[in-house]
């Protein structure tokens, strides 16, 4: 919590925001506070490029039209048109006019807590500078254990945008307290995260070091949930890890882990469930029984929801009433495991089960002509692109060729890919392990347009990371240079005298802000916080003023970390965007 109060200092508050994405400034005269947090908020957008909303809590009230409407009623209005921004994420927010008086004591602290799941800059201006301890409480940073309970719970949703953030500032307060065991489990989420993301290799370097301090602390449940994620990430590839999954479930068993136990019976379940005479019916029961005995509804929902995809896809090669019956069994498992995840608050299960029971059950989805449209709400909520892919190949078929289409080629491994089947009604049977990830684009993938162009005919910008695994406050290096095909004139010729403009997307520096590719140019990045930074680098023909490339890359930077095992930072994934 920042109480600038008279200050203007410019530089000192910005500096408390990129710190805790937040700023109160208290005490000041209306004006001169109003002018100073809009010259805030306008370095911050501009800095990040992010749009700026403004509230006033005075207004509120006003623009309601109620002649009798109490400063209360005015927060709360405010207060809910800040969880409504929320969904332009991440932008930046004034809020000003917070009025004095135990009425609206807790106002700043239910702001603080609308925002403790964004990646916005908050910052607050009070009209008076007493603030009770009741909002000191709310710290955004304070309670590390809080900040990763609630980034597990956005893993669970299947919404692990806003994870990181979380996870960044419990990494910074556990690091604060000298917790180790607290920074493992920060570690061991952010390699969940990126599971769920699509980067497996980040998730296994991640997962490996937050194993390794699970083991150094004695945390022996932390190291079974390390080793479930670790052999999770095999599926991506179409190819799971049974043996690994059952080495997993005995260390949860050996930890006396219940609730950890029966999930990693329920991966190793559903990664044997296509074999050939596995005993799938009696093993989903099994697992549905664990769950219950632990009240874990989103387990009990997942295992209904695998347990009705392997009952609808089993091979009807007996009696039609058999088929039938089997058919009414699927639809009612998959409609318990819809509505143990609406009750869960588990958008990502939903989505999946909708899309499931809608290619199972052709009764129920022509019931509603928007079935479609619908699961792709869900899944466009939580920000799965993949998973809007596999709603439009659900509507669209097979292609004449093949081939997937673009969205889901860019995105999932093509051992994965070969695994996908279609009915003899037209109806996809789509990889389980596509439900395990929202993966985002491979960069450099191209397009359907630019597979008619040689890739030798390109140049393309290399970036190279120098330096060790990037820490908090310690500069790295990063080269960059353009690198032509052999078909491109640039291969034969001088490159022409190009200009990189190097730009940081979050908190951290780079220097210097151009850079001359020709030269060999080199860049310092300097971050402030660990957890993942995007960079972006625009290479420019200064001679006409044409973009001919932008770049983004994604670093990852580890805690400050005095033992001998330290994470090691990968090299920068570029992802071109051609202008």
């Amino acid at each position: 919590m920042s109480f600038v109060g008279r200050t203007r200092d410019l530089a000192a508050a910005r500096r408390e925001l990129e710190t805790r994405q937040l700023l109160v400034v208290s005490g000041a005269p209306d004006s001169d506070r109003s002018a100073f947090l809009d010259a805030v908020a306008r370095e911050a957008a501009d800095e990040a490029g992010l749009p700026v909303y403004r509230f006033r809590v005075a207004d509120a009230g006003e623009r309601s039209g109620e002649a009798g409407r109490t400063s209360g009623e005015a927060a709360d209005t405010v207060v809910e048109a800040c969880r409504g921004v929320l969904a332009v994420d991440p932008c930046v927010v004034v809020v000003d006019g917070v009025p004095a008086g135990t009425a609206d004591g807790s106002l700043l602290a239910e702001l603080i807590s609308a925002f403790a799941g964004s990646q916005s800059f908050l910052l607050v201006g009070s009209t008076d500078a007493r603030e009770d301890a009741a909002a000191l409480s709310s710290d955004r940073c304070a309670d590390g254990w809080a900040l990763l309970a609630r980034a597990a719970v956005h893993c669970d949703r299947g919404d692990p945008r806003a994870a990181g953030p979380l996870l960044r500032r419990a990494v910074e307060a556990h690091q604060v307290a000298g917790d180790r065991r607290g920074e493992a489990w920060a570690v061991f989420l952010y390699g969940r995260m990126c599971r769920l993301r699509g980067r497996p290799e980040d998730a296994r370097r991640l997962l490996q070091a937050a194993r390794e301090t699970f083991r150094a602390v004695g945390e022996a449940p932390g190291e079974a949930w390390a080793a479930v994620e670790l052999a999770r990430l095999a599926t991506r590839s179409g190819s799971p890890d049974p043996d690994a999954l059952a080495e997993a479930r005995r260390l949860h068993e050996r930890a006396g882990d219940r609730r950890g136990a029966a999930w990693a019976h329920l991966w190793w379940t559903v990664a044997r469930a296509d074999e050939p005479g596995f005993p799938w019916q009696e093993e989903f029961a099994s697992v549905q029984g664990r769950f219950h005995e632990v009240s874990d509804r989103l387990g009990t929902a997942w295992t209904l929801h695998h347990h009705a995809l392997t009952l609808a896809r089993t091979d009807g090669t007996d009696r039609t009433d058999r088929t039938d019956e089997r058919r009414r069994e699927a639809d009612r498992l998959f409609e318990g495991a819809l509505a143990l995840f609406e009750e869960a608050d588990c958008p990502h299960g939903r989505a999946w089960t909708m899309l499931e029971y809608a290619l199972r059950s052709p009764a129920h989805r022509f019931l509603n002509g928007e079935w479609a449209a619908e699961i792709r709400h869900v899944f466009h909520g939580i920000g799965d692109e993949a998973g809007e892919a596999w709603v439009d190949l659900a509507e669209a078929g097979p292609s004449p060729g093949g081939e997937p289409p673009y969205e889901l080629a860019c995105r999932y491994p093509t051992a994965l890919l070969d695994t996908l089947g279609w009915t003899d009604a037209g109806e996809p049977v789509i990889p389980r392990a596509a439900r395990d990830t929202q993966p985002e684009p491979r960069p450099g993938f191209p397009r359907p347009g630019d597979r008619d162009r040689p890739d030798d005919s390109r140049a393309h910008v290399r970036l190279t990371l120098l330096d060790d695994a990037p820490v908090p406050d310690v500069p790295a290096r990063i080269a960059l240079e353009v690198v032509p095909g052999p078909g491109h004139p640039w291969s034969t010729a001088p490159l022409p005298p190009l200009t990189a403009r190097a730009t940081s997307l979050g908190h951290a520096e780079i220097h210097p802000a151009h850079g001359v590719p020709t030269d060999g140019a080199e860049f310092r990045f300097t971050p402030h916080r660990p957890g993942s930074h995007r960079l972006r680098f625009t290479v420019e023909d200064p001679a006409t003023g044409t973009v001919l490339q932008q770049v983004e890359a994604e670093i990852d930077v580890v805690p400050s970390d005095p033992g001998p095992r330290r994470p090691t930072a990968p090299a920068p994934r570029p992802s071109a965007r051609r202008a």
